[in-house]
């Protein structure tokens, strides 16, 4: 009995300074050793998940051009040689990645990056068709806040920003000396140069909502309402006074035969190229374009005045975008923010001519032939990333209208009301 209650008295007494121990506050060195270890273990715990996670191959959507292939391979071969990863690269016209993202991400055949101007954001949250990125406020920092802006959609980033884009004009200082200044201007200088049985023209823009939402600016036109960063869809301006009087202005040119009826992109860059038209309006995807084959005779300007202002301009951002069907988020990730970083942005200018919404690039830019560029961007109007932006590039239609010589007020009237009622049939779909 005495050795067996000898026995219980130890037990409670080494339970009793376990007891103690545990309900004892723990010193400061023991914490940061505990947590230091506890640190190190889910350290090496991500580097294992990280090196398991690792894929083979990263799929990324790049717009279908010759130049946009230069540039981004060259950086995915770049990023390969640094995580082992092989880059798969498909050429998919930016218009067309979100319709086909939308078929292709639920099958698994679609992309893990893509790439987008911010026009097109909200529709593809709508969508369900990316993810946010997040970024450190060094991060972020590292951008204008004009490129952050443009891809921030209800609180949530989700742009890696590329570009910063708008239209300008170039011109040809063998034709004319120095870019006319006003919009009337311009007109006397095609009257003066124009001769289309030559395939010769003062002045060249082309007949796209795009590039003649300038004219309908300037003059008091807009796309929706905003009140503190916030558009107001119900509040579309686009047929408004200045509206028509910015298209009534720009439909001189057409009546005067001094613009072709069914002007495309493609001619009007071929005739430039070819010493036959003064200036057009273009944007900086052409600058290495039009400077390969004008050399020194390439110059460019901010656009022409009109209702006495520098006409305003779309501002667009073009970004990548991670798929919500990704099955390597993360790694999209890491390939998004490793082509927009500083070395990578330098490399995407110097290769397309285009600017990246970096401050320091920016800053340093020098050569003369980006004077146009620059000058136009604070003239700039962000192009909105609302989805209820996808039905306003049915101006489109009133434009062709207008060429083809309908009245511009009834022209425009007829395709605002019509872009009204999708709007409201996508309210109701929601």
């Amino acid at each position: 009995m005495i050795k067996n209650k000898t026995l219980w008295g130890l037990l409670l007494m080494v339970s009793f300074v376990l007891l103690l121990a545990a309900c004892a506050p723990e010193r400061e060195g023991a914490e940061e050793a505990t947590e230091n270890e506890s640190s190190s273990e889910e350290n090496n715990e991500e580097s294992q998940s990280t090196e398991e996670d690792k894929p083979e191959e990263l799929v990324v959507w790049i717009n279908d051009e010759d130049i946009a292939e230069e540039v981004s391979t060259q950086m995915f071969d770049k990023y390969t040689e640094e995580t082992g990863i092989e880059i798969k690269y498909e050429r998919v016209a930016i218009p067309d990645q979100v319709q086909e993202l939308s078929l292709a991400g639920p099958t698994g055949d679609g992309p893990d990056l893509f790439f987008q101007p911010q026009d097109s954001l909200g529709d593809i949250v709508a969508q369900g068709l990316a993810m946010p990125i997040e970024y450190t406020d060094e991060e972020a920092g590292a951008f204008t806040d004009v490129a952050m802006d443009a891809f921030l959609y209800e609180g949530e980033n989700y742009g890696a920003p590329v570009a910063i884009e708008t239209y300008f004009a170039f011109y040809n200082k063998s034709l004319i000396d120095t870019a006319p200044e006003t919009i009337d201007d311009v007109l006397a200088m095609s009257q003066d140069l124009t001769n289309p049985s030559n395939d010769e023209y003062g002045f060249l823009i082309s007949p796209e909502f795009y590039y003649l939402y300038s004219f309908m600016n300037a003059y008091g036109g807009y796309v929706f309402g905003e009140e503190g960063g916030v558009y107001d869809p119900t509040d579309i301006g686009l047929d408004n006074e200045g509206s028509i009087e910015g298209l009534q202005k720009y439909k001189e040119f057409i009546d005067e035969g001094l613009l072709p009826k069914t002007l495309t992109v493609d001619v009007l860059d071929g005739l430039f190229k070819e010493g036959k038209v003064g200036m057009v309006v273009s944007g900086p995807w052409n600058m290495p374009i039009y400077k390969e084959a004008l050399g020194d005779d390439l110059a460019t300007a901010p656009l022409p005045k009109m209702n006495g202002e520098v006409a305003p301009s779309f501002v667009g951002v073009k970004s990548w975008l991670v798929s919500y069907y990704s099955e390597n988020q993360k790694w999209a990730t890491d390939l998004a923010k490793f082509m927009t970083n500083d070395e990578n942005s330098q490399l995407y200018y110097e290769v397309t001519g285009e600017l990246p919404p970096r401050p320091e690039i920016l800053d340093a830019v020098e050569d003369p032939i980006y004077a146009g560029y620059t000058e136009q961007v604070p003239h700039g109007t962000l192009m909105p990333n609302v989805p209820e932006m996808s039905p306003i590039w049915d101006m489109d239609i009133a434009i062709e209208l207008i060429n083809n010589g309908s009245d511009v007020e009834s022209a425009v009237k007829d395709t605002v009301q019509s872009i009204k009622d999708k709007i409201g049939t996508m309210g109701t779909s929601e």
